[in-house]
């Protein structure tokens, strides 16, 4: 689903919109909530990130994330268990099922991808699968239609890139920095030309992830990539919000944002 979405995205000319959400955090009822709203207010894709208790690719942000939607009693399974739920209510949005291998392993791989594809989840990315182990995975999703979306990293050679787009399906998230996610005030220098260099490899549209946080920035990556991830400002905004504002506010808050960098995906 995410192929036919990026067509259609070329033919208007501007990036796709990908939202992370830390599900569970702090219930998976809020994040239900959450996830309809940003979908309405611009969201093209929707990252579903599953709790795990050792976010090594993580910065603090998701780190208290996953610590609260943990504390509240969330798993792999009632993650997957809310997609479905939200498809029920209508939500179209492609989804990917955002997680570190070891809450999939643990599952089972057949298992977890069976129970993606039953609750209409698009693909899988599996955080700390590299090019090596991917084919564990795949040769579970690939028979069941569900895509698997895989990384690259600054410190990635060209022609791995093109290797490891080859490995996947859907799009190529490429990693804009070397280190955690989290906000930051800047793209990295020279990312336009890196990124030009990273859509020439690779077989898939390419996403620019970790760190953006402004409609600004936004805009400066949709020039450069196929789509554009944004994922611990959006998580801070929720969570501070519902803290000191409660849910509804934090609910306005998110979808006000998700509407900013929306109107900024256009070339």
């Amino acid at each position: 689903m995410t192929s036919t979405l990026f067509k259609k995205l070329q033919v208007e000319n501007r990036a796709s919109l990908v939202a992370f959400v830390s599900c569970g955090d702090p219930s998976m009822e809020f994040t239900e909530k959450l996830v309809g709203r940003i979908c309405a207010s611009g969201a093209d894709i929707v990252e579903l990130g599953a709790p795990f208790s050792d976010p090594m690719a993580d910065g603090k942000t998701i780190q208290a994330a996953s610590r609260r939607a943990l504390d509240g009693g969330a798993t792999l399974e009632k993650t997957i268990a809310m997609a479905k739920r939200l498809r029920g209510k209508g939500v179209k949005n492609p989804f990917v099922l955002f997680s570190y291998f070891n809450p999939i392993f643990k599952l089972g791989t057949r298992r977890t991808a069976e129970l993606c594809a039953d609750a209409g989840i698009d693909a899988l990315l599996v955080v700390d699968a590299p090019l090596e182990e991917s084919e564990e995975i795949v040769s579970e999703t690939s028979p069941l239609g569900l895509e698997f979306i895989p990384l690259a990293a600054p410190t990635s050679s060209l022609g791995r890139i093109t290797k490891i787009s080859e490995s996947g399906s859907g799009f190529l998230y490429y990693v804009t920095v070397a280190g955690v996610t989290g906000a930051r005030g800047a793209l990295p220098d020279g990312i336009a030309e890196r990124l030009a260099a990273v859509r020439a490899a690779s077989k898939l549209p390419v996403a620019a992830g970790f760190g953006i946080s402004t409609p600004e920035m936004a805009h400066a990556a949709a020039l450069c990539a196929d789509a554009v991830v944004v994922g611990s400002k959006l998580v801070d905004i929720a969570h501070t919000e519902l803290e000191n504002n409660g849910e509804s506010a934090a609910l306005a808050a998110a979808e006000a944002f998700i509407a900013s960098l929306a109107a900024q995906m256009f070339r």
